[in-house]
């Protein structure tokens, strides 16, 4: 027997329903065996083709595929089609050459009539079938549970991008909230400098043609502004590190009252100047559970809104009381109040807050925003009630320390 018989030969012991075989039927398969030849691209046969016959490759690559759905690639010494010999179904399959391919040809009819010369052999194929059909079974029962597992995941991924998809819109619509902010807050900082700019040129060009009141007058127009500048950046800077979570939060112990006289002390002045009387009411035994740089930041923001907004010779009063197991802090003006449309977008960061009573008050709003912020971060709530020509009142709630 030759090499090249020899090695076909070889081949065929490893396929299933051959095993048991004798050389001598093995070899006269392969005397049997046509070759066949097939260029790059041309299909063997196609799914569907009633064609019975098994295949060995000599020379070449073949790819199973459906459409374009590739099973398996198969190359030279390897073979296919073995059980179209004993079963004449269709072809669950397409078969292709990548490239120019030879292989040998065994037809069912020619398995048959070797058969039947040796009934005995037929045991042999009926121990591989059986052999199959335990592995199917095996084989079916890892698929069910697999599929079982692919639809689980199936599931949860499809919940997962449900999530995802939720959280897209949510972040285009949080950054298109903080684009539209950023937009107010440009604006904002560019009218205190603006005029500054303004009133130090007409200062640096004219300074000798005004008297010293008048200098003077601009000079302090300029003061103010810059502070106002100052202040919006520094609400910003805190702003921007509770959006970052640079911001450390410090929980612990606190009187109230401490708080509140420090924020009181600091704007007694500015009071007596603007003819306000700044009142407190304060338990001085009062005492909570927050960050006490960021209530006193919260105190402050509202005191100083309140007394941008009263008139000379108005009242403000600073309040705190017990609410069960909150605590309630109040900072109430008699100045103009608030328009009742403009009360719910008052803490909204992508509404430009609109107040004609005052030029001083950033449009932006980012010192509610930051209240509101802070609050929620202690863990309490933050609310407005106002009305027109009668004042506004601010309320937040803090948690009480036990």
């Amino acid at each position: 027997m030759d090499n090249f018989k020899s090695n076909i030969v070889s081949l065929l012991h490893d396929v299933e329903i051959f095993s048991g075989f004798e050389d001598s039927i093995l070899e006269e398969f392969v005397d049997n065996m046509k070759e066949v030849h097939l260029k790059k691209d041309e299909s063997l046969f196609k799914k569907g083709d009633k064609e019975s016959a098994m295949y060995v490759i000599i020379d070449g690559s073949v790819q199973v595929h459906d459409n374009e759905y590739i099973f398996t690639t198969l190359n030279n010494k390897q073979f296919f089609g073995e059980y179209s010999l004993i079963d004449s179904s269709v072809r669950s399959a397409t078969v292709t050459a990548v490239r120019d391919t030879k292989l040998l040809e065994l037809q069912q009819s020619t398995f048959d009539k070797v058969i039947q010369k040796r009934p005995e052999l037929w045991k042999n194929v009926l121990v591989s079938l059986i052999k199959r059909l335990r592995d199917y079974n095996i084989l079916e029962e890892k698929l069910t549970l697999r599929t079982l597992d692919i639809q689980k995941k199936k599931f949860e991924v499809e919940k997962e991008k449900e999530n995802i998809s939720a959280q897209k819109k949510e972040l285009e619509a949080i950054n298109a909230t903080k684009d539209k902010f950023f937009t107010i807050i440009a604006h904002d900082l560019k009218n205190p400098f603006n005029t500054v700019i303004g009133i130090s040129d007409v200062l640096l060009n004219k300074y000798d043609s005004y008297s010293k009141e008048k200098a003077i007058e601009y000079l302090e127009q300029i003061n103010r502004y810059s502070k106002n500048a100052f202040n919006l950046l520094e609400n910003l800077l805190q702003w921007a590190r509770s959006q970052t979570g640079s911001l450390k939060i410090n929980f612990r112990r606190a009187n109230v009252s401490n708080v509140i006289d420090e924020v009181y002390e600091l704007f007694t002045v500015t009071a007596s100047q603007k003819q306000i009387h700044l009142v407190k009411e304060v338990n001085p035994k009062l005492h909570g559970y927050f960050d006490v740089a960021m209530v006193t930041t919260v105190v402050r923001n509202l005191v100083s809104n309140a007394l941008r907004y009263t008139p000379e010779q108005g009242r403000i009063l600073i309040r705190a009381d017990e609410t069960g197991d909150m605590l309630t802090i109040k900072i109430s003006d008699n100045g103009g109040g608030i328009e009742p449309q403009k009360l719910e977008s008052l803490f909204r960061i992508d509404v430009r807050q609109n107040f004609e009573d005052s030029d001083e008050m950033d449009g932006s709003g980012l010192g509610l925003i930051i209240c509101k912020e802070f609050v929620l971060k202690n863990g309490g709530d933050i609310w407005v009630d106002s009305k027109l020509n009668e004042g506004t009142s601010f309320f937040f709630t803090l948690p009480k320390a036990l």
